[in-house]
C-alpha cells in the first residue's frame, strides 16, 4: 500500500508540474471552441479529444466549463497491449491547454457542483476497487479518497463509471461475479446517509434486464432520468445501444427504458453517455469509419420530448 501511495504521489506531482508548464492549443471558448451540434450527432473535437485511438469515455466538463476529463484506449480491447489513459484539458484565460495525462483512472465524472471528481481506480494499479474522489482545492485537487464500496460490500467485484446526483446519490456499474446472473454488468444505486454509503440498491429489472449487459450509467443531477448502454433485445448492435429511463422520485418508480434510436444509436457499440452541465448536449462514444470509437455530441433537446411520452405510460416500481 505504501508503494502504491508513493507511485500515485509521483504521478500526481508530475501532473501538477505539467499544469504549471502548460502548452496551449489555438482553441478558445466553451466546449473547446467547437461549433455546437444540432439534432444529428457529430464527432467532438476531432484531432484533440477524438483521435486515432479509441475514446473510452465521454468527456466530463466542470460546471464552470474550464476543465474537462476523459479516457483514451491505446491498443485493442482484450489484447495484452491495451492501455487506458485518462486525459484532461484546462481553459486558462479562455484558451485551452493541450491534452495532458491525468492521474485519475477510470471513467471520470464531475459532481454537479464541480467540487468533486469521481473515478473508478488509482493509477498505476488499474484495479476498479473504488470508487474514488478528489476534492477541488483552489486550482488543484486533494489527495484521493476511496469510498470503499468494493471493500465493504462483498457482492461487488468492481466499480465502473461512477455518476452522482446533487444530493450525492451514487450510481455505478459493476460486474456480476458472485450474483449468479447470466450477464456481464448491472447498475447499482447507493444513497448517502449521514456521510456514508450504507446500502446498495440493484436497480429494477426493467433497467437491469435479465440476460443482458447493462452498463455505463449517467444519472441526471436531479435524478430525473438515467441514461445507460445495454445490449438487450431490440438494440441495433449486440454490444449495446443507448437507453433512457425516467425516475419518479416521489413514487420510487422507473419508466420502461426507451432506445434513443437512430441517428444516435448505430450499427456499432454506442456507450458512455453524459449530458453537459448546462443540459444542452449529450456526449457519448460511438463508431466511426476506420476508427475503434470516437466521442460524439448532439443536442439534448430530445430528452424533454421523450419524458413527455414516458409519463403517459405506466412506470415500474423499484425491486428493492
Amino acid at each position: 500500500m505504501k508503494k502504491k501511495l508513493i507511485l500515485f504521489l509521483f504521478v500526481l506531482s508530475s501532473f501538477s508540474y505539467a499544469q504549471n508548464t502548460q502548452e496551449f492549443t489555438d482553441l478558445y471558448g466553451d466546449y473547446l471552441g467547437q461549433t455546437p451540434p444540432g439534432d444529428t450527432p457529430v464527432v467532438f473535437a476531432p484531432g484533440i479529444v477524438s483521435t486515432i485511438y479509441m475514446e473510452h469515455s465521454a468527456p466530463t466538463f466542470s460546471p464552470d466549463g474550464n476543465e474537462v476529463f476523459w479516457r483514451v484506449a491505446k491498443g485493442f480491447i482484450s489484447t495484452p497491449d491495451l492501455r487506458i489513459l485518462p486525459k484532461t484539458m484546462k481553459r486558462i484565460g479562455d484558451r485551452w491547454t493541450v491534452p495532458m495525462d491525468s492521474p485519475y483512472g477510470g471513467s471520470p465524472f464531475f459532481s454537479p457542483d464541480g467540487k468533486r471528481l469521481y473515478f473508478s481506480y488509482l493509477l498505476p494499479s488499474n484495479k476498479p476497487d473504488g470508487p474514488y474522489f478528489v476534492e477541488k482545492q483552489g486550482n488543484s485537487w486533494s489527495e484521493p479518497k476511496n469510498i470503499g464500496l468494493v471493500e465493504r460490500f462483498p457482492e461487488l467485484k468492481s466499480v465502473h463509471d461512477p455518476t452522482v446526483t446533487r444530493d450525492s446519490t451514487l450510481y455505478f456499474a459493476s460486474d456480476t461475479a458472485g450474483l449468479g446472473m447470466i450477464k456481464d454488468h448491472v447498475i447499482y444505486r447507493a444513497k448517502l446517509v449521514n456521510g456514508e454509503y450504507t446500502k446498495l440498491e440493484l436497480l429494477p429489472s426493467c433497467i437491469n434486464l435479465p440476460l443482458s449487459c447493462n452498463y455505463s450509467p449517467f444519472i441526471a443531477p436531479d435524478e430525473s432520468f438515467l441514461m445507460f448502454s445495454s445490449n438487450r433485445p431490440g438494440s441495433l448492435d449486440q454490444d449495446g445501444d443507448l437507453y433512457i429511463s425516467f425516475y419518479d422520485i416521489n413514487k420510487d418508480t422507473w419508466s420502461e427504458p426507451v432506445n434513443l434510436g437512430e441517428p444516435i444509436n448505430t450499427r456499432g457499440q454506442d456507450s458512455s453517455p453524459g449530458v453537459s452541465p448546462d443540459g444542452k448536449y449529450l456526449f457519448f462514444t460511438g463508431p466511426t469509419t476506420g476508427q475503434q470509437a470516437d466521442v460524439f455530441w448532439v443536442s439534448a433537446g430530445f430528452i424533454d420530448k421523450l419524458k413527455e411520452k414516458a409519463v403517459k405510460e405506466p412506470n415500474i416500481k423499484a425491486d428493492n
